[in-house]
């Protein structure tokens, strides 16, 4: 029954142009459905991209449209960093706390550990989360709270710089380092 929904005969042009609103506006609805990027791992969040990465150059690695919004969020991690970062008065105690070569010092002339990369989310607030140095040798970074990103999960993208830093910063096995 063709003429049920939207009738073809001329005599009922008010009833077309209901017909043609309704059908726009179904579409634009069920435009909504669906996502062109990729969802983020965590399940439902608004954040559309999410990485590892090491620096704001691999901001492009998110897209050029995007790389104004991640190094804006990178600034305010390292911001973040700075001003939150437990402090040390000499380097053996920060290694002691953090591990060997983990350390930088700070403007301050104390030590404290040393960041390392950022998990950047971009979607409607732009973030980002400064990570630093795995700890027990695993190829990968923690967070502030000592949540751990490692780069054998697949469920978040690392950036090649983040990858190889991550790599260069996990403890050698007795081996060697991994080729």
């Amino acid at each position: 029954m063709p003429g049920l929904f939207c009738p073809g005969s001329l005599s009922m042009r008010p009833m077309k142009s209901f017909c043609a609103f309704t059908l726009l506006g179904l579409s634009a609805l069920l435009g909504g459905c669906g996502d062109s990027q990729p969802a983020a791992s965590g399940g439902g969040k608004t954040e559309v991209l999410r990485g590892i990465i090491a620096s704001a150059s691999d901001c492009t690695s998110f897209g050029p449209e995007a790389v104004k919004a991640c190094s804006e969020a990178i600034e305010r991690a390292v911001t973040r960093h700075e001003s939150v970062s437990t402090t040390y008065n000499n380097i053996e105690a920060c290694e002691t706390a953090v591990g060997e070569s983990k350390c930088e010092r700070a403007v301050s002339g104390k030590y404290r550990q040393r960041l390392a990369a950022f998990l950047v989310a971009l979607g409607t607030t732009p973030r980002a989360e400064p990570l630093y140095p795995a700890k027990n040798g695993a190829v990968g970074f923690q967070s502030a709270d000592r949540s751990t990103y490692l780069a054998s999960d697949r469920s978040i993208t690392f950036s090649r710089l983040a990858l190889s830093v991550a790599e260069s910063e996990a403890t050698p096995s007795k081996t060697g380092r991994r080729s």
